[in-house]
């Protein structure tokens, strides 16, 4: 698999970010290093490329026996439900990563999350993912 763009949008501690991986620096090198402060986003990242790619993360998995809920107004949310990713006081979150698969096709594969009717304050809805082939 060859990432060729990853966009992502209220996730955690990124407000917006675009990564060109086909060009550029990224392009140029097979391998490269994602370095930063604390709280830059580096882990970010990886959740954004795994909530594209399977709807969940690692960092949100179930491990040693925790489980409980957090109201979200009037909806109970998971510990480990990935939609705690999105940012706070934001009205929706999203990424979104094309690439190119192991059979040499291209891909899209997004991830979202948002609140009624796109307010701050509105009822968290279900995550919506899919996954597109652009053949």
């Amino acid at each position: 698999m060859e990432y060729e763009r990853l966009v992502i949008r209220n996730i955690a501690s990124i407000e917006h970010a675009e990564i060109d991986f086909s060009s550029g620096l990224l392009a140029e090198e097979p391998l490269f290093l994602i370095c930063g402060e604390t709280g830059a986003g580096k882990s970010t990242i990886l959740d954004a490329i795994c909530l594209a790619l399977f709807k969940k993360t690692p960092r949100m998995s179930e491990r040693g026996g925790q489980s409980g809920e957090i109201s979200d107004g009037n909806v109970g949310v998971g510990f480990f439900d990935a939609r705690q990713l999105m940012r706070k006081n934001t009205a929706e979150a999203y990424v979104r990563l094309d690439f190119i698969g192991s059979d040499m096709e291209r891909y899209t594969a997004e991830w979202s999350v948002a609140r009624a009717r796109r307010k701050v304050n509105g009822a968290l809805q279900p995550e919506k993912w899919r996954l597109a082939d652009h053949t």
